[in-house]
């Protein structure tokens, strides 16, 4: 266990770091420093970030010290004792079509930190060119830093499992991204990296022993005590990967980028700067820079998602039988669905399970899509909704329906049925419900809001709402 640091003592010096990926064959990686780049403003530290290393943040901010050893991260002028910066090397499928020159193209994994919950990957984002850049720069625009940091701690707040920015800096540099900008990086941590593109790189290159090591090196990340064996892994994938998608479906986010390099084999969400969480009840939203293309969309990750596994299991022909990669590539179904199922039950305030709870659950779906409702904000309205013709009122007023719809109608009578079965109290299915129905979701015109006050310099709205983000399920004063 790490040893909390004295008030004279720089807080970074506690943390225990290596860097085993070094201990992979070097097809997955290569050696390289970060780019020195001057720091402009620390923007933003992230105190859940700051927990998982058992740090406090209020000692770190106030620690001129470990102020100045943070910047230095960012800036590429200083590493931490243990830190042996690599780029990782992968491939993948972009629009279907397989890639095998792209790899870590702006970011570069520092190190790994032990804590009590297993070793965090540190990563620092927006660094500049690796050998895996292609025609990029390297660089990050402060924008699109952002959004990546607000995002992935709205993901986090909710539950989602998510990688989880620790830091955020604006640079002297500028970038293009369009217009002219700041450039930024991130530093964040996450147990691996690890994608599906990992695996399509050394499945290319007939490479199973480095494939064999990829997966020992994993087993830890998935609580193995011993040897993984390569059957294991791909349970494990499929399970975290059915599990993470459904979470996304059910609480409405979209990724907006589900390339086989963006998808993580340990169920995580990597690299969601282009995502968004819906807010008008739209399955066939799409967002960021692959928004022309319908395999983005929302309504397509569960099928995004199965692709990348079939590209996975493709991969491990190298070290399994091709017949047992489908079986278990055809549990993801059921296991989807299963997942989706039991936490929009708990959305509904259901506690128990029935047989018509999966279509009374698309039937509410449809009516929120038909009505283009605020997809957060009804199941809150449903929550306050009692079982009398004025909550019927109400709840038709707010889903911007009319009272007399059939529809609704028809649903309200099934979902008074369906909760004469539950053994629960109004009162009861209501603090049910609020624990697991956020009253604060990540909207675009918060980012774009945080984002013009950062740009003029001033940083207090982006961690007011990184702290709302992050704690949804609680009211704040406006």
């Amino acid at each position: 266990m790490l040893e909390l640091p004295n008030k004279q003592e720089n807080p970074w010096t506690v943390l225990s770091i290596s860097n085993d990926w070094k201990l992979l064959p070097s097809t997955l990686w290569k050696a390289q420093p970060p780019e020195f780049s001057p720091v402009d403003e620390l923007i933003d530290i992230s105190p859940m970030a700051l927990r998982l290393l058992q740090l406090d943040v209020q000692h770190l901010r106030t620690h001129v010290e470990g102020v100045s050893t943070l910047r230095n991260l960012h800036a590429g002028s200083l590493l931490l004792p243990g830190m042996s910066p690599v780029a990782q090397k992968y491939a993948g499928h972009r629009h279907g079509v397989f890639n095998d020159r792209i790899g870590d193209g702006g970011a570069l994994l520092l190190g790994e930190v032990a804590t009590p919950l297993g070793r965090m990957e540190m990563y620092l984002k927006g660094v500049g060119r690796t050998p895996y850049a292609l025609k990029g720069d390297g660089y990050q625009g402060l924008r699109s830093a952002i959004k990546e940091y607000l995002v992935s701690h709205a993901l986090y707040g909710i539950g989602i499992p998510t990688s989880l920015p620790l830091s955020l800096c604006n640079h002297q540099r500028k970038v293009v991204r369009g217009e002219i900008e700041k450039s930024a990086t991130m530093l964040s941590l996450c147990p691996s990296h690890v994608r599906v593109g990992h695996f399509e790189w050394l499945s290319a290159r007939g490479n199973a022993a480095a494939m064999k090591a990829l997966i020992a090196h994993l087993g830890g990340c998935y609580g193995e005590a011993g040897e993984m064996s390569a059957d294991q892994f791909f349970k494990h994938a499929v399970q975290r990967a059915a599990h993470l998608v459904a979470a996304w479906q059910v609480w409405g986010f979209v990724h907006g980028a589900l390339n086989t390099d963006d998808i993580s084999v340990l169920g995580l969400t990597l690299g969601p700067e282009a995502g968004a969480f819906m807010e008008s009840c739209l399955p066939s939203l799409t967002v960021g820079r692959y928004a022309d293309d319908a395999r983005h969309a929302f309504s397509s990750q569960c099928d995004s998602m199965k692709f990348g596994l079939g590209m996975l299991a493709r991969a491990l022909r190298l070290l399994l039988h091709e017949e047992q990669l489908d079986v278990t590539l055809e549990s993801f179904d059921d296991q989807f669905e299963n997942a989706k199922l039991c936490s929009m039950r708990s959305r509904l305030g259901l506690m128990m399970s029935r047989d018509e709870d999966s279509a009374l659950i698309s039937k509410w779906l449809a009516i929120l899509h038909r009505n283009g409702s605020d997809y957060t904000s009804s199941f809150r309205h449903l929550m306050k909704w009692n079982n009398n013709e004025y909550s019927d009122s109400y709840l038709a007023k707010q889903l911007g329906s009319d009272r007399d719809d059939s529809d609704l109608c028809e649903w309200l009578i099934a979902y008074r049925h369906r909760l004469g079965s539950e053994c629960c109290t109004h009162r009861e299915r209501y603090r049910f419900m609020a624990g697991v129905n956020p009253i604060t979701v990540l909207r675009e015109k918060e980012v774009l809001s945080v984002t013009m006050a950062a740009e003029a310099g001033d940083f207090m709205p982006l961690a007011r709402l990184r702290k709302r983000i992050t704690q949804p399920y609680h009211g704040f004063p406006d």
